[in-house]
């Protein structure tokens, strides 16, 4: 058993303050903390007695959601002891909202804006200009302000959405990858540890498995297990609330819930010929889109399904899995 203890002197009261606070400690992600290092270690070397003379290069996180990019970001200027001024694309909806979060920032400081190809085509614009100049443009070319040096950092599942010339002016590219169970199981550790909670070794397992290589998955399992200990009233997270917890919101052995599961077994029924979105679509009730970019988008990164020009198919580890599936619902 793995009993978690306090890392530190001010214990955490979620899992949100337990947090990494340095980009030493963080868990996976290996080539982008490697670059992080080493564009920080060049940032100290290189820069003058006073911080105000120099910032980190201009920094594009891209990765799938979930992966740590926000940490990152986060942790990026607590090594440089600035200030971090975080915004989203969404919320940067014209240049006059983006000009008013440039200025902001002191000299040194980190801006950071997550979803960044969510920006419109205009703000991208007006950013890549910002960057290149160093220079906001009020009113038109007539009236301008110089901007302090800073690090500008931007976060993005879909990198294809920016422009060419904002993606030129990013001179530091971080790819974030999904983990490993392996690593999900170091950070779950990691996360109990610091906020000190007790948790079995076998509930760690389990979560990992089931965190479909991606932190945030894992963590919010790791929070639903909590919840259900603490319901039971019990001092350790145990596998026997992980089984409770997957049975009461209908997650499976990968971490599929309900639907997820109706999806394959739609495909299934078709017995390997092809089904056409709009098909699947009307059976789950739910809008083509959801269906693309929030179900069958992860079935196909775990392999469980294929599309193709006819439509979608099980593969053999989905035929496996869900075969599985049933055969545990028929012999619990």
């Amino acid at each position: 058993m793995y009993m978690g203890s306090r890392m530190s002197e001010t214990p955490a009261n979620k899992l949100s303050d337990a947090s990494p606070s340095s980009v030493y400690r963080v868990i996976g992600q290996s080539r982008a903390v490697a670059q992080i290092k080493v564009a920080l270690d060049a940032y100290f070397n290189e820069r003058g007695t006073s911080a105000e003379d120099s910032a980190l290069p201009h920094v594009l996180m891209v990765g799938p959601p979930g992966t740590g990019k926000s940490m990152l970001a986060s942790l990026i200027a607590k090594e440089m002891a600035v200030g971090f001024h975080e915004e989203l694309a969404q919320n940067v909806i014209s240049p006059r909202h983006l000009q008013g979060l440039l200025m902001m920032a002191e000299p040194g400081d980190c801006v950071f804006i997550d979803e960044i190809h969510e920006l419109p085509p205009t703000v991208q614009t007006t950013l890549y200009r910002c960057l290149e100049e160093r220079r906001l443009f009020l009113g038109g070319e007539r009236r301008s302000l110089t901007l302090p040096p800073f690090t500008f950092i931007g976060a993005t599942t879909d990198e294809w959405a920016l422009s060419k010339p904002l993606l030129d002016r990013m001179k530091i590219t971080l790819r974030l990858q999904h983990y490993t169970p392996e690593e999900l199981a170091k950070l779950v550790t990691q996360r109990t540890t610091a906020i000190g909670w007790s948790i079995t070794d076998e509930a760690i397992a389990g979560i990992s498995q089931r965190g479909r290589n991606t932190p945030r998955l894992a963590l919010r399992l790791l929070e639903a297990c909590r919840r259900h200990q603490l319901a039971g009233n019990a001092p350790t997270i145990t596998a026997d609330h992980l089984t409770k917890m997957c049975a009461v919101e209908g997650i499976d052995d990968l971490g599929l819930d309900v639907t997820e599961r109706q999806y394959l077994e739609i495909l299934y029924e078709a017995q390997g010929q092809p089904v056409r979105l709009n098909m699947i679509s009307t059976r789950l009730s739910l809008p083509r889109r959801t269906i693309e970019k929030i179900v069958e988008a992860e079935l196909v990164r775990l392999g469980l399904v294929t599309k193709t020009d006819e439509g979608r198919m099980l593969t053999a580890a989905g035929a496996a899995h869900l075969g599985q599936t049933q055969t545990t619902k028929e012999n619990p």
